[in-house]
């Protein structure tokens, strides 16, 4: 039983809330719950999409838990082998997951968001890395992820002076894809998640896995060594069943019926 995350499942769909009162901050507990979640997602072939989402109308997550910071706690180091909030889980996962931004999107918040694949936000959104100010770094794919996001002068200035990053300036430089109400935000979201789950789960998996193999390499490199990758997952979509139903759904003008294998 997690106390400070709740999870949802409604069919392919799981839906991670963080609930930690006042700020959704992260501490250990908070991270091995996550860790805990995430691996559950990443290895239940039922499901194929997930959401992440703050409870509360404040605050998505105020980042790291500043009582155990102060307690000589090492964020990455002790939280677990999921890592800090779980992100080591998702940098393994291949399945699509989009984050529902309800508010403040502070530290090892933004870095959640980081991870994920689609974003969307409210207008009382602000995201901020104020590491640099508490003795620290946001190491938890903060710096890693913000400079491949943005161009590396505007993430030097986020995370060297640790200024606020407003919700329309994220997407401005495409951050998020959406602003959206707030009480349009969950249904907003289930309604990409529903889209999404309607494509063939090794399909989706196999996107998302050659994205990330494919965008270190130049287009050339990309496009025609496909196949020396050694990616699994592509691999597995190619020889399965659904590789076959697709096309012959089409043609026979019915819905597919996908297996995942």
């Amino acid at each position: 039983m997690s106390e400070f995350i709740k999870t949802q499942r409604h069919g392919k769909i799981f839906v991670v809330t963080l609930d930690r009162p006042k700020a959704n901050t992260i501490n250990i507990q908070m991270s091995e719950e996550l860790t805990s979640a995430f691996t559950l997602f990443r290895d239940d072939p039922d499901l194929v999409v997930a959401i992440v989402t703050g409870a509360g109308e404040k605050f998505f997550c105020g980042g790291w838990d500043m009582n155990e910071a102060a307690s000589g706690v090492k964020d990455n180091e002790e939280h677990g082998a999921g890592g800090f909030a779980g992100l080591h889980v998702l940098l393994d996962c291949n399945k699509p997951v989009i984050a529902a931004l309800n508010g403040l999107t502070v530290g090892g918040g933004w870095e959640i968001s980081l991870a994920c694949d689609i974003v969307l936000a409210t207008p009382n959104t602000r995201f901020w890395f104020p590491e640099v100010l508490r003795g620290f770094i946001a190491d938890a794919g903060g710096v890693q992820r913000l400079p491949r996001f943005l161009p590396r002068r505007i993430a030097a200035e986020i995370l060297l002076t640790g200024r606020w990053f407003e919700v329309a300036e994220a997407e401005r430089w495409g951050m998020v894809n959406s602003i959206v109400e707030s009480a349009d935000l969950m249904p907003r979201a289930m309604a990409l998640a529903e889209a999404i789950a309607t494509g063939a789960p090794l399909s989706l998996q196999a996107t998302k896995e050659v994205m990330r193999a494919v965008e270190v390499l130049d287009d050339r490199t990309a496009l025609t060594g496909l196949a020396e990758l050694d990616l699994p997952i592509h691999k597995r979509m190619m020889a399965s069943s659904d590789f076959i139903e697709g096309p012959t759904a089409f043609l026979e003008k019915r819905a597919p019926v996908w297996t995942g294998r």
